[in-house]
């Protein structure tokens, strides 16, 4: 049977599940806060200096009017000739066919106050103002937008008499070109994106170093505190993850002391009663009674054994896993077990030696006592590494594959005196190494038990992929 690729986390399923992880949403948040941050403060500069523009344009045109109005007081006639010539930048006279239609208070009321006498002040269309440039074809490429903005004004003079003029100020024509379209917007969006992701990023790294952890503790058992820093509120919450480690261990120390004591103080009791039962004169009952009390003390021990499995503070090591493997198989051979080593795969992984051995070791023997026979193998499954123990024997239900891990439980399967607690076992011993264990029934019969290490890179000469 073919074994697919074990699931793992690929890119589109880390990309899909991003927007639902707190950095996706911290990453959403802060770069669309910060592109439209960054849209509406361009939005508002761009209109306060429109606003300003206007403002002294305004100023300056005021100024104009109020210098022509003074130019007609002195010298109205020579005031008439320089303006219809164009002789005077910023102004020129007006068409007897301009009418004061309707004028702007605001500013007529400023220019009345300077010249202290009525004043009207009109704005006007560029080409109400520069009517001779609509009266010649364009050449190609040209066009009327840059022509200036214009005011018509009519002062009243102190002799009874009224001026007509027109004064112009070129216009800010970058108010039609905004700063926030592209490719300034795109820009934007992309840093804001940018800043969100390291934003986040930073904001989620305790949090990811508490998860890590988290996963080291349930899996190996070993306590490494977490570096305490950050934000208070950060370093809070990782002293309280400490502390909540530490109490586990101290519980899981306290229950291995309790039933080591408790299987120490059994043994004087359990030993006089063997003596007392070889007293016994029957023979028959005798030899059940001596059973029944070595059952009683094999199950001490193996509940001993179990609480200490999760509780190695066993070095760690590089080890060849081939080398393991055809070494467990010699030594079972040089007993008459038939065991034998399959297939290799070359690699080197880093684990608690004495616990894989113990966990192989368990495996073995239940292969060799439901199927007469054991087959090691290992190979990879992506980056993982797979070690396997199969048999010939009868397998088990579906229904049954996840309870056989469960301690002192008989399964259908079961026969002879055993416990039911070497599988609970090996599971907690390759879990101190970071290593999971799983059953599976074997194609023509039998059961698989596969040991998988996770991210043990696959080298060039590996034989693949999983097999049959």
């Amino acid at each position: 049977m073919t074994m697919t690729e074990p699931d793992r986390p690929g890119l589109f399923k880390r990309l899909r599940d991003y927007p639902r992880s707190l950095a996706g949403r911290l990453t959403l948040v802060l770069s669309l806060g910060m592109a439209a941050s960054a849209v509406l403060a361009l939005q508002a500069s761009d209109s306060l200096r429109h606003r300003m523009f206007r403002k002294e344009q305004v100023e300056a045109a005021l100024k104009s009017a109020e210098d022509i109005a003074h130019r007609y007081d002195r010298q109205p006639e020579k005031t008439e000739q320089v303006l219809s010539r164009g002789q005077v930048l910023g102004a020129h006279g007006a068409s007897a066919e301009l009418k004061m239609t309707s004028f702007d208070p605001a500013f007529s009321r400023r220019l009345s106050e300077r010249l202290g006498r009525p004043a009207f002040v009109m704005p006007l269309l560029n080409d109400q103002c520069f009517a001779q440039f609509s009266r010649f074809p364009h050449a190609a490429g040209m066009n009327t937008d840059p022509l200036p903005d214009c005011w018509f004004v009519r002062v009243e003079s102190g002799k009874g008499a009224e001026y007509r003029y027109v004064v112009d100020l070129w216009p800010d024509r970058s108010w039609d070109r905004h700063s926030v379209g592209p490719p300034y917007l795109e820009l934007i969006i992309v840093a804001g994106a940018l800043l969100g992701l390291l934003a986040a990023s930073l904001a989620t790294t305790p949090l990811r170093r508490m998860e890590r952890a988290a996963r080291s503790f349930s899996l190996v058992g070993d306590f490494e505190p977490i570096p305490v820093k950050g934000p208070s509120e950060v370093r809070a919450a990782l002293e309280t993850f400490n502390l909540a480690q530490e109490r586990v261990r101290e519980g899981l120390r306290e229950r291995t002391q309790i039933l080591a004591s408790v299987t120490h103080d059994l043994q004087t009791p359990l030993t006089r009663l063997r003596l007392r039962l070889e007293q016994v004169e029957d023979e028959a009952l005798r030899d059940r009674l001596v059973a029944d009390l070595a059952i009683t003390q094999q199950i001490v021990r193996n509940g001993l054994d179990l609480a200490r499995s999760s509780e190695m503070r066993e070095p760690w090591a590089v080890l060849d896993i081939d080398s393991i493997l055809s070494s467990i198989a010699e030594d079972a051979g040089e007993f008459g077990h038939r065991v034998v080593f399959a297939r290799g795969c070359g690699a080197q992984a880093r684990v608690k030696p004495n616990a894989l051995a113990r966990a192989l070791g368990n495996l073995v023997d239940n292969a060799l006592k439901y199927g007469g026979s054991a087959e090691l193998s290992c190979l990879y499954a992506g980056n993982d590494l797979l070690i396997r123990v199969a048999d010939r024997g009868p397998g088990l239900d579906e229904d049954e594959l996840t309870l056989a891990f469960q301690p002192f439980r008989r399964l259908s399967s079961g026969k002879g005196s055993g416990t039911g607690i070497g599988l609970a076992i090996a599971q907690a011993q390759v879990g101190t190494f970071g290593a999971t264990l799983a059953l599976r029934n074997r194609d023509g019969g039998g059961l698989v038990a596969e040991i998988e290490i996770p991210g043990i890179a696959n080298p060039p000469d590996s034989p693949g992929q999983p097999g049959t």
